[in-house]
Parts: structure tokens; C-alpha cells; sequence
């Protein structure tokens, strides 16, 4: 059936044929956008759901003037699917009407040289005149309106021509109908203003598309996490007394030099008491002499504000002029002799503390944690509620999609972040791999839980997973809910007919990707892989394992968060604004099994592929880890290991080759 039989109104359509989810997800889209609503998709992997979303986006966007696409990723791997959908798109509608526009745009230090984050410069056109930098900045962004590029097409241009590939990226998002980029971009306030005008952008004409959108509240909540600590505060002192010294040399004002300079008392001032507070702080937090305890503990923001206001009002200065004036601070004045201009300067990130502090002084969104171990003594920001940065964000634009193979529950979600339920819709949409195609096995033989943990329990786990190596004939990636499980279960223990590679803390991006453009190597030469890593590392999530190069993924727990002042006062605040028992499931059991969906995610990418799935953590099986399980997601029990190697052996004797043609 062709796809403009199925689905109402969409024109941008990527794809000749359109499955049975992906068309539910179109005319859903449509329906509760054209309202000014939100579609919240909690759509697997295969569904086709990037199409989908820029489909329904795109024929709203459309019916209104001038409003854009706004679609927000949290990494820069899924930039390159929405660029090769928008071109498929343009295919079809080539005579049609006008094809559509995109910009794909990341951070400025990817895509320039040499930028000083402080000044915001970068080197890119050095040298190069007026005239002949707009000309070649014209041809750069006619290239990029004429046909959606890939940001590296960009970057490569830019570089052999001598001119700014960032500049020219957010002059052509002006004339853009889709603007690929960060989180960041809408959703962290300093970013967002400092881009969208300047990009001729305007919240309230624009429809947002959220990709992986269950990753959005933690990266709301981690924007306001920070510290201060006794040496932060000498450097930004002495940030700023530099600053000074040097605008004097220039011949300021004696007004503004005395400001700064009643600035630089306040805070040796401040310093001082800070220091005799955090001493007393670790007195009164434990009755031990041993210094190596680690002390964690809620304090109050008025508590640390009314040191340093007392000081200020000494001064007859406002809280606003000392947090702008170490704002002020400009990078080009300091003689920084380390050359190390990829640091945030201390002054900087002084301010960027007392403004979070001022800002919610009051707002029991924000959890302060006084943390101390040795002689390390820090105050830390963590923010709650999410919701009280990205509701007036949902407020404004038309409408959008929030999608992710693991937004379950959506109404967790659209609560979390603030979206208005009248504005809300709520959809699941069922998977499109055979359920033999991808069996889901859960141990019932094995957990994760502290108390019943032991040399049993590892033994056993280690027996699964032994089980699923030795009758798969591929690779097979484990998935730990920690560093130091991943240790114990894996270690660096001889795995019989296996390559080991086992993510480390320290993996960049560029590591990540070359390991797994080995693995498309050793399968070629015949060799087969373990693969390593941790739930929410880089290796569970946001890679994609294309080509069905894993035939197997093997789960072991659940990450709970580990019990913490700040998770403690995150359940109290959820428990509290959501409802009685929100607490418990939003704050930590529901994003703990989202990882492990997310994990287990990785091996199916198409409906043509095929691999075994292991839960490794009893506590799935019932109660409540069950139901925080998609409905939809159906599983079969292993008591013993051997039971699943006979299952895994089973499977692969019916499905031996991995997916071709992809």
C-alpha cells in the first residue's frame, strides 16, 4: 500500500513504504502538533522513528510561516541519520515542492581550530580580508541550503579554503528549515542565548524533536551541577586582582577599578570564613580522627550566602555586581603562563556558583551537599527538578516529539520535565523484530543486590556467561552496572576463543570509534570479540552496532544509583511534587531499567537482524523491576546456566549468519 494511503496528511515522507508503527507515529505526530501539543514516543529501534518524527514536524512546520525544526540530539553519532533521512525525503518530493533545508551544527571547538573558549575566537580565517571571507562563507552555506550536508562535509570545506565552518553553519541556519544540534542549544540558558538569535531563531515558531529524550532530564540536571571549593576561590581572587591590575595599566576609571578592587576583598573575606566553615562542618560531621572518612551532608544556600552578604553589605555592594564583575574577567588580560586556554577560568566558575546559589536560594529544586575527605572540602549544586528549566522551554515552542526506544513510562517523562498534560500524548508503539529473532532470557539464578552478593553469585554469573561465548559465533558484548563489577565479573581473565576489550573511565570518543571499527575487522578475519563495558558508558549507549556485528548482549544488574544525599533529597523531591510512591520508581528504579533496556538495545538496529539477549539480575523476573519492564517486551526464564547455553545454542542453529546487505 502506498504510504499516502496510509497517512493522512504527511508530504515528507522518506520512504516508499512505511511500517505499521512508523505510520501510528505520523499520523499520531501530526495529530498533536497541528494542536500544539507534544507527542511523547516511546518507539523502539526499527520503527523507523526519525522518519517519522520529521514527517509529522516538517508537515506542521510547513502549514505555518516561518517556523523551523529544531532537532535536538545528545550526541554527534545520530547527526548523520538525520541528515541521510532528509536527503531521502528530498528524493521523493523532488517534484513535488521546494525540498527541504538543513543545517547540522556541533560545538564550535569540533568544528573550528584553535578556538579560545573565553573570547569565543577561533583562527579558522586568519589572515583572510573582509571581502574574501564572505565570499567564501556564501559558498560554503550554498552548499549546505542546496543539499543537506553531514557537519564533517562542512568542517572539510571550511578547512581547505581558509574560513570558518561554525560562522558559516549558523549564517545558513537562518534560511534553514531544520537546525540538527545539541541539547545544549535550547535547554542551557547561556548556550541558547548566546546561539538561537544570532541564527534568526525564535522559540516560540519552532517545533522541537527531542532524540533519546530520556537522557534530557539528567542533562538539565548535570548543567547546574557545580562546585566551589577553597582553592577555586583563591584562583578566581587572583583572577581578578590580574584583571584589574591590568585594566589600571590601561587607564580605567578609578570608579570601576574601585569596584573591582572592594570585590577582591569581599572575596579573601568570604574565603577565609569559608575555610573556617568547612572545618567546622567536618568536626560536626563525625566524632572520628580519621581524616580518609568521607563525609557527604545537605547544607542550606542562605547558610553560605549570609557569610559572603554580610561582607558585601561591608562594602555596600549587591550580590548581581560581584557575580558580574567575575563574570568580567576577560581570558586576553591574564598572563596565564600554562597556555592552557581550554580551562574555564576559576573566576568564571566562582560566578557561575554564586548565580546558581542566588538563583534558587529559596527553590527546594536545588540540593547543596557539603562533601568533605582528607583535606579536600567542597559545596556542590545538584539540581531536582529539571522541569523548572525546560518547562518554560515546552511553554513557548508550537509543539514537538520526545521519542526513545526507552521513554517508558512517557508520562514519567512529560511529568519530570514539566510538560503540561493537556499538551501531552502518550504512545507506545510495538516493536518490529520477531520475537524469535531477538529471545529475551532472564537468570533467575543470579542478581546484582548488595546483600545476596558473594563468590557464589559471581561464579554463577560468570557460568551465563560462559554459557552464551561458547555456543554463539560472533561477538557478544557484557554490559556491568559498574566500573568495579565489570572488574569482578570480567576482569582481566582469559575468556577461552575470545578478544577481549574492556571500556576503561579514560575512553574518548576516538577510542570508541576505533574499537568498533575493529570489531567489523575481526569479524572479517574470523576472530570473535568480548566486548566490555558499563550501562550508560560509552559503549551501551548511543553507538550503533550497524551491520548486526553483535550476535549476543549479556546484561549483568541494575544500576541503581547508589545511595547519596543528593538521591536521597531527588526521591524526598519527587516523592513530594509527583505523588506517593514516584519517589522510589522515577528517582531511581525506572532509570536504572532504562539503562538496561538501553543496553540490551544495542545488538538490534534493523528488522533484519538477529541476536540472543541475557538479563543477568533475578530481581527482573517480579514485583517492582517487572513492572518498569515495557508491556510490550516478553521474556523467557533460565534457571541455570546450562539451560541457557542450550537456548543459545538452539537459537544460533536456526539463525546461524548475521544479517547481510546493511
Amino acid at each position: 500500500m502506498p504510504p499516502e494511503e496510509t497517512v493522512t496528511e504527511a508530504r515528507f515522507l522518506a520512504h516508499d513504504s512505511l511500517r505499521e508503527g512508523q505510520i501510528d507515529m505520523i499520523n499520531d505526530g501530526l495529530k498533536v502538533m497541528s494542536e500544539g501539543g507534544f507527542l511523547l514516543a516511546n518507539a523502539p529501534t526499527g520503527i523507523g522513528k526519525t522518519a517519522a518524527a520529521l514527517a509529522a514536524a516538517l508537515t506542521v512546520a510547513r502549514s505555518r510561516t516561518g517556523a523551523r525544526v529544531l532537532f535536538l540530539t545528545g550526541r554527534q553519532s545520530q547527526h548523520r541519520i538525520v541528515v541521510d533521512t532528509v536527503r531521502r525525503i528530498n528524493e521523493r518530493i523532488k517534484d513535488d515542492g521546494r525540498d527541504v533545508t538543513l543545517v547540522d551544527i556541533i560545538g564550535r571547538e569540533s568544528m573550528c581550530k584553535n578556538v579560545d573558549r573565553k573570547t569565543g575566537k577561533c583562527s579558522c580565517e586568519q589572515g583572510t580580508s573582509e571581502s574574501e571571507r564572505s565570499n567564501k562563507r556564501f559558498g560554503l552555506i550554498n552548499e549546505i541550503l542546496n543539499e543537506p550536508q553531514h557537519v564533517e562535509y562542512s568542517i572539510e570545506y571550511a578547512g581547505k579554503r581558509s574560513i570558518c565552518a561554525w560562522a558559516a553553519a549558523r549564517e545558513a541556519a537562518s534560511d534553514a528549515d531544520i537546525l540538527v544540534c545539541d541539547y545544549n542549544h535550547v535547554f542551557l540558558e547561556s548556550v541558547r542565548k548566546a546561539s538561537l538569535p544570532s541564527m534568526g531563531i525564535e522559540l516560540d515558531n519552532v517545533i522541537v524533536i527531542v532524540d533519546e529524550a530520556h537522557n534530557l532530564p539528567n542533562r538539565i540536571r548535570r548543567s547546574l551541577n557545580r562546585n566551589l571549593t577553597f582553592i577555586m576561590l583563591g584562583h578566581g581572587i587572583d583572577n581578578l586582582r590580574e584583571y584589574w591590575d591590568e585594566m589600571e595599566k590601561k587607564g580605567e576609571g578609578a570608579g570601576i577599578i574601585s569596584i573591582g578592587r572592594d570585590c577582591e576583598i569581599v572575596l579573601e573575606k568570604f574565603r577565609k570564613q569559608f575555610s573556617q566553615w568547612t572545618k567546622k562542618m567536618r568536626r560536626a560531621s563525625t566524632d572520628s580522627d580519621d581524616i580518609a572518612k568521607k563525609i557527604e551532608e545537605k547544607v542550606d544556600a542562605g547558610q553560605i550566602l549570609a557569610m559572603l552578604r554580610k561582607e558585601l553589605t561591608k562594602k555596600n555592594l549587591e550580590l548581581k555586581t560581584l557575580i558580574n564583575q567575575l563574570m568580567l574577567v576577560d581570558q586576553d588580560e591574564l598572563d596565564q603562563e600554562d597556555d592552557d586556554d581550554d580551562e574555564e577560568l576559576d573566576a568564571h566558575r566562582v560566578g557561575i556558583f554564586l548565580s546558581i546559589l542566588s538563583k534558587y536560594e529559596l527553590d527546594s529544586a536545588l540540593c547543596i551537599v557539603f562533601n568533605s575527605q582528607a583535606d579536600d572540602h567542597r559545596i556542590t549544586t545538584h539540581l531536582l527538578d529539571p522541569g523548572i528549566v525546560s518547562k518554560d522551554i515546552f511553554d513557548i515552542v508550537i509543539g514537538g516529539v520526545l521519542m526513545s526506544g526507552t521513554l517508558t513510562p512517557p508520562e514519567m517523562y512529560a511529568e519530570t520535565l514539566g510538560i503540561h498534560p493537556n499538551r501531552c500524548s502518550f504512545n507506545s508503539y510495538p516493536s518490529p523484530f520477531l520475537e524469535d529473532r531477538r529471545p529475551v532470557m532472564i537468570a533467575a539464578d543470579v542478581t546484582s543486590k548488595f546483600t545476596a552478593r558473594g563468590p557464589e553469585n559471581t561464579k554463577r554469573i560468570r557460568a551465563h556467561i560462559n554459557a552464551v561465548l561458547q555456543n554463539t559465533p560472533g561477538h557478544v558484548a557484557v554490559f556491568c552496572q559498574s566500573y568495579q563489577m565489570l572488574q569482578t565479573i570480567i576482569g582481566d581473565d582469559f575468556w577461552s576463543g575470545r578478544r577481549e576489550m574492556i571500556e576503561e573511565r579514560t575512553w574518548t570518543k576516538r577510542i570508541v570509534d576505533n574499537q568498533i571499527r575493529d570489531l567489523y575487522d575481526k569479524r572479517d578475519g574470523g576472530m570473535k570479540v568480548l566486548l566490555a563495558g558499563v550501562f550508560g558508558g560509552r559503549l551501551s549507549e548511543g553507538i550503533d552496532y550497524a551491520g548486526n556485528i553483535l550476535d549476543a548482549v549479556i546484561c549483568v544488574g541494575i544500576p541503581i544509583a547508589p545511595q547519596s544525599v543528593p538521591q536521597k533529597a531527588l526521591r524526598e523531591y519527587i516523592e513530594k511534587k509527583h505523588g506517593s510512591g514516584k519517589g522510589w520508581k522515577y528517582g531511581a528504579i525506572q532509570p536504572a531499567v532504562n539503562s538496561v533496556l538501553q543496553g540490551m538495545g544495542r545488538a538490534i538496529r534493523k528488522v533484519e537482524d538477529r541476536a540472543f539477549i541475557l538479563l543477568l539480575d533475578n530481581r527482573l523476573l517480579n514485583g517492582q523491576y517487572r513492572t518498569c519492564l515495557p508491556p510490550t517486551l516478553h521474556t523467557f526464564t533460565a534457571d541455570n546456566s546450562k539451560r541457557t547455553g542450550r537456548r543459545v545454542k538452539q537459537f544460533f542453529e536456526r539463525f546461524p549468519d548475521p544479517a547481510k546487505g546493511q
